[in-house]
């Protein structure tokens, strides 16, 4: 049996020369979703079409509308796309994602280029896992569900196949999709046409968002929207920055986290001509894949004078991967880092691969606190953002200026979970609220002191919170306002209600922003701006005493809102994933 599994390793490094190992990571972010496996991968032609070919294929749907109605029968009854073996229309989920409202999220370019070529980009949670057993048999399909003990693998038949870990020889992802790339041989260029106007024509209705009760809430467009001046010239691209900032202490200059070149750049954007200087490079002790790596950066509030800074990143250690928070020194003049070594504050054992979360900020209080999601892949089928006792699907938070034994940090006297941390030590007394999915970015409002979270949805919402301690906010039981579970519900438990939802439709990955107080006599101040990933919508909402009061459409992006920060002066910063970043001026418009 052993030389039998040596062979099938082989013969798997052969066949898939562009695999690489990763364990198990807006969204968001790796963000843009490509369809997976639009059909399935049993159909393969013998040789793949010519680059031109699918040029051919590709003009021709960029000028031509097709027919929607024939492009259906093609989705769901064509012989050799069978498309619906692998994808549903607001169905049970299969092996490639719901493509329910796909038309709304991206434009027919994006729609054509995930069929022609679906490896460019695969969605979060539906990479190809491919399972080698430890009997020499080969599995592959998406990885439905995955603890340290067990995984659930779905095919393309939508068979399900449940694996113990200790079966396993080796689980690595592919970053090649579960669609065969010459799927569009099989039909002719008009037909392909009919095929893409169809994924068109499946789109959602939403003009409004929800609060408290799931009230309807109108969100009319300003009539004058904001402008967004961007900072870094295209010669100046950062390669897939995910978090931007004010350097305390070091006016006119940005710190810019590039993901998964895991580099935090100092941006001097007052310099003539403006440049990018390294501060540090944490290459080597970062996993890195799809979604993982270098996620946010938190200075000290006494930065300018200890030089202390803390990053979130993902670690892998004994075979598996982790989110650590670390703390590193800058050099004496706080320009770069000092090279010491990082010292590890915590970190939280990522089961599969995506939901990682990947926010820490200092509070008004002075203490950090970190966001982690709830470890994945999808539906959280292990309940881990209802599980106190460990800390994925929670926002913790911590005393980093008191070390408590062996550990470099304590846990503050009023953290919520702390009495019951001590009558049971199972339960994590870093823990501030808990119940979220994917709380990718998070700030804090220091006039009001309130903290505010944008949560990446599953199926059907998205949200923005106002986090209280000890709080409950609802996932896997709750999805914005409405039951998604039952399976670890529990009686007596009380769920707090995000502030705002919004329906997939109007977006698909919510940036969670800032309120912006910089100028006092604006009236956007007060006003909190976020945005969505995939749709580029940037909102601004206002609220009082935790009720909504209204909601509005700000402007687009020109790309992917991946995160917002704040420069020195307090004006609103926005990162797109494309290598951009902007400043959001809001001087010629008017929230009314």
């Amino acid at each position: 049996m052993r030389t039998k599994g040596v062979k099938m390793k082989l013969a798997l490094k052969h066949r898939q020369s562009q695999f690489r190992s990763r364990q198990l990571p807006p969204s968001t972010a790796g963000f843009l979703l490509a369809m997976t496996s639009l059909c399935t991968s049993l159909v393969q032609a013998d040789t793949p079409t010519p680059p031109f070919e699918l040029n051919v294929y590709r003009e021709y749907a960029l000028t031509h509308d097709g027919d929607s109605a024939a492009g259906k029968q093609l989705f769901e009854k064509h012989e050799k796309l069978t498309c619906t073996a692998c994808h549903g229309v607001a169905a049970k989920e299969k092996a490639g994602p719901d493509l329910d409202g796909i038309g709304s999220k991206y434009q027919r370019e994006e729609l054509i280029r995930s069929v022609l070529e679906p490896s460019h980009s695969i969605k979060p949670g539906y990479e190809q896992a491919m399972i080698l057993k430890k009997d020499g048999k080969l599995l592959n399909g998406r990885l439905e569900r995955a603890t340290k003990l067990a995984v659930r693998l779905l095919d393309t038949k939508g068979i399900q196949t449940d694996l113990n870990m200790s079966d396993i020889e080796e689980l690595k992802f592919s970053e090649k999709s579960l669609m065969p790339d010459n799927v569009v041989a099989s039909i002719t260029r008009e037909e392909f046409a009919d095929l893409i106007a169809y994924l068109q024509s499946l789109r959602f209705m939403v003009h409004s968002g929800l609060k408290a009760g799931g009230e309807e809430v109108p969100i009319p467009r300003l009539s004058k929207p904001i402008t967004l001046h961007q900072l870094n010239p295209e010669d100046l691209r950062f390669e897939n920055p995910v978090w931007c900032g004010a350097i305390p202490g070091l006016p006119g200059e940005l710190a810019v986290i590039e993901h998964q070149r895991a580099r935090v750049w100092r941006y001097l954007r007052d310099a003539k001509p403006p440049r990018s200087e390294l501060f540090v490079d944490l290459s080597e002790e970062t996993h890195i894949s799809g979604n993982q790596g270098v996620m946010c950066i938190a200075f000290h509030p006494d930065y300018p004078n200890n030089g202390r800074y803390f990053l979130e990143h993902e670690v892998h250690e004994n075979g598996q991967v982790k989110t650590a928070i670390v703390e590193r020194r800058a050099s004496d003049d706080r320009r770069q880092d000092s090279g010491r070594p990082s010292i590890r504050l915590l970190d939280v054992d990522q089961p599969a691969y995506n939901h990682n979360g990947g926010c820490i900020a200092f509070g008004c209080d002075g203490m950090l606190y970190a966001g982690f999601g709830d470890g994945g892949p999808q539906r959280d089928p292990p309940g881990n953002s209802q599980n106190l006792r460990i800390l994925l699907g929670s926002m913790i938070r911590i005393d980093i200026d008191h070390a408590d034994g062996d550990r470099s940090y304590s846990f503050p006297e009023d953290n919520p979970f702390l009495a019951a941390h001590r009558a049971d030590p199972a339960v994590r007394p870093e823990t501030w609220a808990y119940g979220f999915r994917e709380p990718w970015r998070f700030s804090f409002d220091c006039l009001t002191g309130d903290l505010w979270v944008g949560d990446v949805g599953q199926d059907t919402f998205e949200e923005i919170d106002i986090v209280k301690p000890g709080r409950n906010y609802g996932w896997n039981v709750r999805e914005g306002f409405a039951p998604f579970s039952d399976q670890y519900q529990r009686e007596l438990e009380t769920y707090t209600d995000p502030l705002f939802a919004y329906a997939h439709g109007l977006g698909f990955s919510a940036t969670g922003g800032h309120v912006y107080r910089a100028d006092p006599e604006s009236s956007f101040c007060g006003v909190y701006i976020f945005g969505d990933y995939n749709t580029r919508r940037i909102w601004g909402l206002r609220q009082q005493d935790g009720k909504l009061l209204d909601v509005r459409e700000l402007g687009t992006s020109p790309g992917g809102i991946v995160s917002f920060g704040l420069d020195e002066n307090g004006e609103l910063l926005m990162v797109t994933y494309g290598g951009l970043i902007y400043q959001l001026d809001l001087s010629q418009a008017e929230y009314k």
